[in-house]
């Protein structure tokens, strides 16, 4: 079939071969101006229109234009608009408009009107030939001005007049006019049925569905979205409450009809195709636009799905070529891109399942390209479906059965939760716990470049069992603290904050946080204020989760957002601590060193220790865990400290009593001995400078007491009388 080989060289941009083609096709006297057509106006549509310019005339030279002077003057036409400057292109027009229409009364005076024979600028020119020689009686055109619709009532072509009837007005117009100001609209046009036909709307609306669509694509354009056509049709047309029902029935009507393209899924564009196109040609059309293996299989198990519905057998020519492209890719990316090369012949097993034709060379295809990699973990890891991932398992069990083990606890370190499960079922079986377990100790020693094991820890691995996995509590703390320090402490790369923050917030909700709202139920009061800061402060995980958590501490820990009935006085604010901002530097500074130094410095050691054979008998493998641990303990326990606290200010010092931030002297009641006692946070104690913590028993028996009061203090195990002789700042101004 020359005209439909034409149109798929169109199609699939093979414009060489496409020239090549036809000028064989004309040669051979195989070529039917009519067929030639279509495939012309996919060439111009593409914007190769000086190819169509120079096809033509050979075209014409070939065959004689008599044998079909429509098509003649059609391709004459696309010719010309694509080449308007050819005097020759421009003569031929002009003789087929006479040859087709010189018997219509007019035409002479149409043609004079146009001005194609007079130099004026080609598209107006056609656009008034076309429009006012083929005009009929009840005919719709629409305004380019307003859109509003006219039909026509009337014609007297031979004095180039034209009788339309407009919002109930009739007027009548010459051609250069009506040229210039309406355009041909079709009679199921949405536009046309809205304004002129509105009675039909509800007949289409329950009985043809794809005929009204159509007539929506139309009104925009060409092309419409789902969204775009819910809001047109809701709810004027269709109440809201039934729009699931009748869209669900139209698309699954819309996508059997050969004369809609349906494409994407959020949201679902539809446009319309004026010759028809079959399902085996829409689906080789996509698999033909894709370059992913992925895709790939989506569009023919996409085929296949439909081809089942409709209880047809899949089409055996179309299904070779799909095998073919995929067996091709597969051997032309082999050397180069070996993980391109495994996805498709992974492709082609699954396909195979369902019909897909191959022969015993690409069936073992994707065997035999693990067999032969050097890492075969790498090219693993590079697949991008789970449905890939879980055949590439399989594979590699058959491709490498020595040492297939070696390569699954490889691929864990890069593989989505969602395979991990299937990874250590088949590590677990094939008695490799200890690499499983060093797996998981390490990546939560160095949890931010682990985001898909926390996530796979925090929904629950199947093998819970027989792992030694964090409680839940310690888990939350761990994604918390990680979370508050990503960005702030923790220095990594973009890429790795934004996948962390994008995977615990997807964790998190998990079956709508209920792991998450026993934790914070489970929380000690003085370990909530803790989290309560946490998360009120976090980042990265949207306003909707964020304040979803806060919600639910409220609702675990109603009391930390009563308000106090009296005032309470800063020292004795156990939800607050208070410190200098160069306390605060110097805390966070032994924050960064543990996240971004100790603690991977930590996770290596335990990586190398678990090298070192079995973990039960493995020293330093227990001693990097015992580190682990205390090194987490360390850093929850500094976070709980910078989540409370808060900055001392010189004007937050009281001077008419002693308070935090004070500077005392005391004068020894005895023998007039003084001694300087300064009060900062629990960041800036320094006992041998004479500064301490404000929350010590020392200096809680000073709190709130005025110049000349006295207060007893234990010197050296002995009770010794002090008075109050000066109080003075002990915050520095800053600089």
């Amino acid at each position: 079939m020359p005209a439909s080989e034409l149109l798929q060289l169109a199609k699939a941009g093979r414009y060489d071969e496409f020239e090549t083609r036809c000028l064989e096709l004309i040669e051979s006297g195989q070529l039917v101006l009519a067929q030639l057509r279509l495939a012309l106006e996919q060439l111009v549509a593409a914007g190769q229109g000086e190819r169509a310019a120079t096809l033509v005339p050979m075209v014409f030279d070939a065959i004689d234009p008599g044998r079909d002077l429509q098509a003649a003057l059609a391709l004459a036409r696309m010719a010309l608009t694509a080449a308007p400057d050819s005097a020759d292109l421009r003569r031929v027009t002009i003789d087929l408009y006479r040859r087709v229409y010189g018997a219509v009364p007019g035409f002479a005076a149409l043609l004079e009107a146009s001005g194609l024979a007079g130099g004026r600028p080609v598209r107006s020119a056609l656009n008034l030939l076309d429009l006012c020689l083929t005009l009929q009686p009840g005919d719709t055109l629409i305004s380019r001005s307003d859109g509003r619709v006219a039909e026509v009532t009337d014609i007297d072509r031979a004095h180039g007049l034209f009788t339309l009837r407009r919002a109930g007005r009739v007027t009548t117009l010459p051609a250069p006019e009506v040229a210039r100001e309406y355009d041909r609209v079709a009679p199921e046009d949405f536009r046309v049925l809205r304004q002129l036909r509105p009675e039909r709307l509800g007949a289409l609306i329950r009985d043809d569905p794809v005929a009204l669509v159509i007539g929506l694509i139309h009104a925009h354009g060409g092309h419409i979205d789902a969204d775009l056509l819910k809001h047109e049709l809701t709810p004027k047309y269709i109440e809201s409450k039934e729009w699931p029902a009748w869209w669900s029935k139209a698309r699954t009507l819309l996508k059997r009809s050969p004369h809609v393209v349906v494409e994407g899924r959020s949201p679902m564009i539809l446009s319309h195709s004026a010759v028809g196109r079959t399902l085996e040609e829409d689906s080789w059309g996509a698999f033909e636009a894709q370059s992913d293996p992925v895709e790939w299989l989506a569009t023919v198990e996409g085929y296949l799905r439909e081809k089942a519905s409709r209880k047809e057998a899949p089409d055996a020519e179309l299904m070779q070529r799909f095998h073919d492209r995929l067996a091709a890719d597969a051997a032309a990316a082999r050397a180069r891109r070996p993980a391109g090369a495994l996805a498709s012949a992974l492709v082609i097993g699954r396909l195979r399942e369902k019909g897909l034709p191959a022969t015993e060379e690409t069936a073992g295809l994707a065997v035999a390209i693990l067999k032969e990699s050097p890492e075969p973990a790498a090219v693993l890891a590079a697949l991008k479906s789970d449905v890939l991932r879980t055949r590439g398992l399989q594979a590699l069990q058959a491709a490498r059965p020595a040492d297939w083990s070696e390569h699954v606890v490889a691929w864990l370190l890069a593989a989505p939760a969602a395979l991990l499960d299937d990874l250590a079922a088949s590590a677990l079986e094939a008695g490799r716990a200890d690499a499983i377990q060093s797996f998981i100790d390490s990546g939560l020693a160095d949890p931010a470049h682990h985001p898909e094991l926390l996530y796979w820890l925090w929904k629950g691995p199947k093998q819970a069992a027989q792992l030694r996995l964090p409680p839940d509590a310690d888990l939350l703390r761990l994604i918390l603290d990680t979370l508050s320090s990503l960005g702030r402490t923790v220095t990594a790369e973009k890429a790795v904050v934004k996948e962390f923050r994008q995977r615990m917030k997807a964790a998190l909700a998990l079956r709508d946080f209920d792991k998450v709202r026993r934790c914070l139920a489970e929380c000690s009061p003085a370990a909530a204020i803790t989290v309560r800061r946490q998360l009120q402060r976090l980042e990265g995980l949207g306003q909707v989760v964020q304040w979803r958590l806060v919600e639910l501490m409220r609702a675990a820990h109603p009391q930390l957002w009563l308000e106090p009935v009296a005032p309470v006085a800063r020292w004795e604010d156990e939800e607050t601590i208070w410190t200098t901002a160069a306390g605060i530097a110097r805390r966070t500074a032994e924050r960064d060193e543990l996240m971004n130094v100790k603690m991977p410095e930590n996770a290596k050691r335990i990586g190398e220790a678990a090298s070192y054979g079995d973990l039960s008998e493995n020293s330093e493998y227990r001693f990097a865990l015992e580190e682990r641990d205390l090194l987490r303990a360390r850093l929850a326990s500094i976070n709980d400290e910078l989540a409370r606290a808060r900055p001392l200010e010189p004007h937050d010092v009281p001077l008419d009593h002693a308070g935090i931030g004070s500077r005392v002297t005391l004068r020894r009641v005895a023998d007039g001995a003084e001694t300087v006692m300064t009060f900062l946070g629990t960041f800036d104690t320094d006992v041998e400078r004479g500064v301490y913590n404000y929350q010590a028993p020392v200096a809680k028996r000073i709190m709130g007491r005025r110049v000349g009061e006295r207060v007893q203090l234990t010197i050296d195990g002995r009770e010794v009388e002090f008075e109050i002789a000066a109080l003075t700042s002990g915050v520095e101004q800053p600089q």
